[in-house]
């Protein structure tokens, strides 16, 4: 009996801080996991679309199931040819041609270590996320001590950096809806 109550008040001590993990959970985090629902639903392990912010530019990812998920936007200089790839549903294809463009202008790629969105701990994340942009720039998501930045500021970064990765997670799943053939 004594054990049982032990463990129902370490259980209800726990509650407060479950539910605060929750609520400092970036946009990402669900964004992530109904990505991934809409990929495992459609047999897919990639997907691409037009990204319909900017003319000439696509997003797509590729889910590593078990792993990552890694997810790029940017410009090609052959977007008929990708236009192409996107209506055969070459998903795969359209991926490797977006992180081979020779256009780094406005290229995002976010590596996604736990297919988790990025990570909402400030201090100490599970794992490392990693955004690139502009083919070159880098953002590490691994905690405000190991980016020597203070709370505040690697707060301001990993929120913009969760809208950003957010942002292409709808229309990738949007495109999900729209490329399944049960759809048509």
């Amino acid at each position: 009996m004594r054990i049982h109550m032990v463990l129902v008040a370490a259980l209800i001590a726990s509650l407060p801080a479950v539910g605060l993990q929750a609520a400092q959970d970036g946009a990402s985090t669900a964004a992530t996991k109904s990505l991934i629902e809409a990929l495992d639903g459609a047999n897919l392990d990639a997907i691409a679309a037009i990204d319909p912010t900017e003319p000439g530019a696509f997003v797509a990812a590729l889910h590593i199931k078990g792993g990552q998920l890694l997810v790029v936007r940017a410009r090609h200089p052959s977007v008929d040819a990708l236009s192409a790839r996107l209506a055969a549903r070459q998903f795969r294809d359209v991926y490797i041609d977006l992180q081979a463009t020779p256009t780094t202008k406005g290229k995002l790629f976010v590596m996604d270590s736990g297919a988790d969105g990025l990570p909402s701990d400030t201090d100490q994340p599970d794992h490392v996320d990693v955004i690139y942009e502009n083919g070159t720039q880098q953002t590490m998501f691994n905690g405000a001590r190991a980016q020597k930045l203070d709370g505040d500021a690697y707060r301001k970064q990993l929120a913009a950096g969760d809208a950003k990765y957010t942002r292409l997670l709808h229309v990738l799943t949007t495109a999900i809806t729209a490329a399944s053939p049960a759809q048509k």
